[in-house]
């Protein structure tokens, strides 16, 4: 006997979603505070804080593809969809999220990271482009 999909499983792929893509804005964020960080300190070869950098660009392409594979579900996609529209949500607010998103996942690996000014100017592209999601408290 399968289980069939109701309405629990499709809020828990919604809040799977948010917590990825919520989770995602930080990660962008507190990775480049960091690697800025340490660029500005020279407190990393260049090339162990770029390995650093792509390996993250690697991760947040993997994790903008979950949300990809999900809106390439035909059967899942169209009930998350529904789900989110009920709970006043727009069709555009995941396509409005995931833009700057995969802007910043596309352009980190292939970006010139050969000096620490190079990767002080990347972290600073990065945090005017993904700003700190909505919290009550800071994160």
């Amino acid at each position: 006997m399968s289980v069939p999909v109701t309405q629990l499983q499709i809020l828990r792929l919604l809040l799977q979603v948010e917590k990825n893509l919520n989770g995602l804005q930080v990660d962008f964020r507190s990775n480049a505070t960091t690697w800025k960080a340490q660029a500005q300190a020279q407190s990393l070869p260049v090339a162990t804080l770029a390995g650093y950098m792509n390996d993250a660009a690697t991760a947040y392409q993997a994790r903008l593809g979950w949300v990809d594979t999900l809106r390439d579900n035909t059967t899942a996609w169209p009930m998350v969809r529904d789900l989110w529209l009920i709970l006043g949500g727009t069709a555009s607010d995941f396509a409005d999220l995931m833009s700057p998103f995969k802007t910043v996942a596309n352009s980190l690996g292939p970006a010139d990271k050969s000096s620490y000014a190079k990767i002080v100017t990347i972290c600073n592209q990065i945090l005017a482009g993904i700003d700190a999601p909505l919290s009550l408290w800071p994160e």
